[in-house]
């Protein structure tokens, strides 16, 4: 494997737990449980000596930590039955208005409608 190849490999594995790190934040179970879980999928595929394979399994690797830093979001229980939820900004999406923004009103209710009179 080509050191350029290695470097790739090293800076994708620290990303994915970089992001383990942001987003099980507070959370022992979770943190220890992803970092075997990460560590453990590295070690299955460390003897692959085939660069494609490598790069695909690189950008499969890159694809999850994208995945995990945009859609997974921690819930946090404040007291009993009561939960927050931790939501950051990489989980926000261009068109989707941020928690506890009004949304707007457009027409009339489905109340409102008139109903058609029966023939």
């Amino acid at each position: 494997m080509s050191k350029e190849l290695q470097r790739e490999v090293l800076k994708t594995f620290k990303q994915l737990h970089r992001t383990r790190l942001n987003t099980f934040k507070g959370d022992n179970y979770a943190l220890d449980y992803i970092r075997k879980k990460i560590n453990d999928e590295y070690r299955k595929y460390k003897n692959v000596t085939d660069e494609n394979s490598i790069k695909e399994l690189n950008k499969f690797a890159s694809e999850v930590e994208h995945e995990v830093k945009t859609t997974v979001i921690q819930a946090v229980e404040k007291e009993r039955g009561r939960f927050e939820l931790n939501v950051k900004k990489e989980h926000l999406i261009e068109n989707v208005p941020p928690p506890g923004t009004p949304l707007p009103k457009y027409g009339k209710k489905c109340s409102q409608t008139p109903k058609p009179k029966p023939s």
